[in-house]
């Protein structure tokens, strides 16, 4: 057995468990609405989906609580969610994978999240999206923070995962969620599709995807001369640690301060469904880094971890014994 292979099988099947994460953000319910296409409508030009299935799925921050928790860490969730029939099922669906839903608020006023897409055998034909992105309350503010406090001495990792739904939308709520993670000394890492960039000083690392990247650093990425513009533009403007940038079939790309600019292969799959991939590689880095890995060999597992669930439809979660035996193919 390889080395690296010993390494990685021993930190995802013995580290991981024993560490414990709160995800910070823009909670979501996926929902999926299948059936089959036979017809288009006398109505109009359009097809006519005779329902088959409804599925529900954990999406936004709420995919990350699901990754870190089925790579076997222990995970709670802060963010929002209404006492419907959306939230109530996000709750019930955390509780019965073991996540603490403590730190769900019903904010007076504003509805559950919820993508629902209507497909048929593997194509989507629709999205609908029910959200309220307004910036949350104060009060739910001070709720969520207050529930980082409570919970910080016995942390190990932070991730804020930020779709601008109005979680995170406040920069300076985020750089005090930031600075007592650096006072206790708890990992943090973000994935935001924020512009306002400046509001990460000082994270552990930030995780955009190419097409982030250039929106928020106002960088057409065409090429590599560009790419490296771009990472080193957010680098400095956020002054985050480490910039981690996922490019889909291109792989990773990691810029630091100090050692400029990594890339990383993704692994040759057939892919069915890019859909939650971001959500894996952030928490499967994060873990990864507070159980002892190097940025490197974090990077390269988090690689194996996406390689698996873009074989999927939908977003799905990959787990310990995934993760060793696609560690093993390699």
């Amino acid at each position: 057995m390889s080395g690296w292979r010993e390494l990685y099988k021993k930190t995802v099947m013995r580290e991981f468990a024993h560490k414990k994460a709160l995800i910070i953000g823009d909670l979501m319910v996926d929902e999926y609405i299948t059936g089959m296409v036979c017809r288009i409508s006398p109505e109009a030009p359009v097809p006519i989906l005779d329902f088959e299935e409804r599925r529900l799925e954990a999406g936004g921050a709420s995919n990350v609580a699901h990754n870190i928790r089925c790579l076997g860490a222990e995970t709670a969730v802060a963010g929002t969610a209404a006492e419907d029939e959306m939230g109530n099922w996000l709750r019930n669906h955390f509780q019965e994978m073991g996540i603490a839903t403590q730190g769900m608020i019903a904010e007076v006023g504003r509805t559950t999240t919820v993508k629902t897409r209507y497909a048929t055998k593997g194509q989507q034909l629709l999205r609908i999206d029910n959200e309220d992105d307004r910036e949350i309350a104060d009060s739910t503010k001070e709720k969520i923070y207050g529930y980082l406090v409570k919970m910080i001495s016995t942390l190990d990792l932070v991730v804020l995962s930020d779709y601008k739904k109005g979680v995170l939308n406040d920069a300076g709520f985020v750089q005090r969620i930031i600075k007592l993670c650096r006072k206790y000394h708890v990992l943090i890492s973000i994935d935001s599709k924020s512009r306002n960039i400046s509001a990460f000083e000082n994270a552990d690392f930030v995780k955009p995807n190419n097409q982030e990247l250039a929106e928020a650093v106002g960088i057409r990425i065409e090429d590599d001369k560009a790419l490296n513009l771009a990472g080193k533009k957010y680098l400095e403007e956020s002054g985050a640690r480490a910039l981690v940038v996922t490019r889909g079939s291109k792989g990773i790309s990691v810029f630091t301060a100090s050692g400029g600019r990594k890339d990383y292969t993704a692994k040759d799959v057939q892919v069915y469904d890019v859909c939650g991939a971001g959500d894996t590689v952030i928490s499967a880095i994060s873990l990864a880094l507070v159980s002892g890995l190097a940025i490197a060999d974090a990077v390269k597992l988090a690689n194996l971890a996406a390689g698996v669930v873009i074989t999927r439809i939908g977003t799905v979660a990959v787990t310990p014994e995934e993760l060793v035996r696609s560690i093993d193919e390699e």
